[in-house]
């Protein structure tokens, strides 16, 4: 007696046709490669959000350094308008000993030239800090001419034209670049 065959959807034609161990051996195989298919997709979930969380690791990394460079930006500029009050043609012994006071910019340097440069991966970050420390040490040189022109007969010619001017505009375009950078990330 032949073995009966088994037709998919009733339909009697050959390759449709089979036994009852062919059409075992078929699904073994099928839902083996099924098994396995699914079995990697499910090994993959984990990995697919250990990069999403890497990802946005990086960015909350990348983020807060912007923050950190807009609000040394914005501390040299407050710490640059101090002393530019006390500047005038007609400068008191007390408002020149003011402006004199303390180490000037001090803190924005060193924290400016603490910033890893070399753990950035991003051009835009590299150059906000490299901004940040270039209009730094602007403004120190800037500093060191008046404190130069204080102690000479030159005359007052930095002290009556606004000397921090262009170091005030350059911090309020590099906060403008550190608010841009940040919508990016965001």
């Amino acid at each position: 007696m032949p073995t009966p065959e088994y037709c998919l959807l009733g339909i009697d034609w050959w390759p449709l046709c089979m036994t009852k161990a062919e059409w075992s051996g078929w699904m073994q195989a099928i839902f083996s490669v099924a098994a396995i298919v699914f079995a990697g997709a499910f090994a993959m979930l984990p990995i697919r959000a250990a990069r999403q969380d890497q990802v946005h690791a990086r960015r909350q990394s990348m983020r807060a350094l912007v923050e950190v460079i807009a609000t040394l930006a914005r501390l040299l500029s407050m710490e640059i308008a101090s002393r530019a009050a006390f500047l005038d043609s007609r400068m008191s012994a007390e408002a020149q000993e003011n402006f004199l006071a303390g180490n000037p910019f001090a803190d924005v340097a060193a924290a400016a030239n603490a910033i890893p440069v070399h753990e950035q991966h991003e051009v835009t970050q590299v150059r906000l800090v490299f901004a940040l420390r270039r209009l730094t040490a602007l403004a120190l040189y800037v500093h060191a001419g008046i404190v130069k022109e204080l102690g000479s007969s030159l005359g007052d010619f930095l002290i009556t034209k606004d000397p921090f001017a262009l170091v005030q505009e350059a911090l309020g375009d590099l906060e403008r670049q550190c608010q841009d950078r940040v919508a990016e990330l965001t």
